[in-house]
């Protein structure tokens, strides 16, 4: 792992960021909204988990004066990161058959 990341990543902190920048990327005004309602949540909560995966990978995925506006770390991660989610839950479920065999 480059030295740069540190600390600890949740899963669900990244799948939440990322439905999070996928909906900012297609309609930045009210993402937060849709996304805390879509998953039963508080704004608060989302403003969290951005903040632990920004920090974890040292890079700002939103900016602007209320933090609306992709920037271009945040665009890629849009792009990039549902296909990444559907890999690790495909790994996931290829160790979880592994250790059913045993």
């Amino acid at each position: 792992m480059p030295e740069k990341l540190s600390g600890s990543l949740r899963f669900t902190d990244l799948t939440l960021t990322v439905d999070l920048l996928v909906e900012a990327l297609e309609n930045k005004d009210g993402a937060r909204d849709r996304i805390a309602k879509r998953h039963g949540i508080q704004k608060s909560v989302i403003t969290d988990r951005v903040r632990r995966i920004e920090a974890f990978f040292d890079a700002e995925l939103f900016g602007g004066p209320q933090r609306k506006d992709l920037t271009e770390a945040g665009k890629f991660a849009a792009k990039y990161g549902p296909r990444l989610i559907s890999e690790i839950e495909e790994f996931a479920a290829m160790i979880q058959d592994a250790a059913a065999e045993n």
